[in-house]
């Protein structure tokens, strides 16, 4: 894959899946933001980039400031060009989270102001070039605690509400015809900071390699898997066999979230938009 006209922001990027999408980005020459509150963390990433590292701006910033993230897009455009690519990627987890009705209802916001506000002010401050380039792609990365039926954390409430904006959104670009992508990813149980709790509750998990993250980012940030936009892909998911049954994803409405109502016989009487 030739990614050398992609201008990316990666949010965190200083470690875990952030790192590894940045590092595999660069690596088929998109030309790379990394971005994260800490800059030791992101010198790293970039140093790690080896004989690509010109290609990966060190861009500390606080993703849920307005004005930190502007400050960021404005620096790469001036030193990079345009941003066409923007992955969210930075979240938070509240680990031995108290049921809801037992959680104090300020620490629980935060978490899902950081998991969704931070990249709704990201979207919001790319898409407005991307727009007027006519192209751009946004990749958000989710969950399967925000799709599957877990118990409501502040954690899955924010992924959940990210794969559905990432859908609806889509949906608006493109009823536009703006030539703007949205995707959000599963990048599966990752060994990382993130779920450092994880491996105590359960030494025997099968962990999901943070590199398989940055090659299903490169492969949707190429273009051609496009047709998947406004989907939630998983890095499990065989993206080529998807494409090939393109007409029975979009009939059957697959990889999207739809209510629908059955009547007699189990038909479809309802399918809602």
């Amino acid at each position: 894959m030739d990614l050398s006209k992609q201008v990316a922001i990666v949010t965190g990027g200083g470690r875990g899946i952030g790192r590894q999408i940045a590092l595999s980005l660069a690596d088929h020459g998109a030309r790379v933001a990394v971005v994260a509150r800490t800059r030791d963390e992101l010198e790293a990433t970039a140093e790690l980039a080896g004989i690509n590292r010109s290609n990966v701006l060190v861009a500390p910033a606080d993703m849920t400031e307005e004005a930190s993230v502007a400050e960021v897009v404005a620096q790469v455009n001036a030193h990079f060009g345009p941003v066409s690519l923007l992955v969210n990627n930075a979240a938070t987890y509240t680990a031995g989270e108290p049921p809801f009705w037992e959680a104090d209802l300020d620490a629980w916001w935060r978490t899902v102001d950081i998991n969704v506000r931070g990249p709704l002010i990201c979207m919001r401050a790319v898409l407005p070039t991307m727009v007027a380039e006519g192209r751009g792609r946004i990749i958000t990365v989710s969950s399967d605690s925000g799709v599957l039926p877990f118990p409501v954390t502040s954690y899955s409430f924010g992924k959940s509400a990210l794969v559905r904006l990432t859908e609806t959104l889509g949906i608006s670009l493109d009823s536009a015809a703006t030539g703007v992508r949205t995707f959000a990813i599963s990048p599966g149980t990752v060994q990382t900071r993130l779920t450092e709790s994880f491996a105590a509750k359960y030494p025997d998990m099968e962990w999901t390699p943070a590199e398989d993250s940055g090659r299903l980012v490169a492969a949707l940030a190429s273009g051609r898997y496009d047709a998947l936009h406004g989907r939630y892909l998983s890095v499990e998911d065989d993206l080529d066999w998807l494409l090939d049954r393109l007409d029975e994803v979009q009939n059957e409405e697959l990889l999207v979230t739809r209510m629908r109502a059955y009547g007699p016989g189990g038909a479809i009487v309802t399918n809602w938009e």
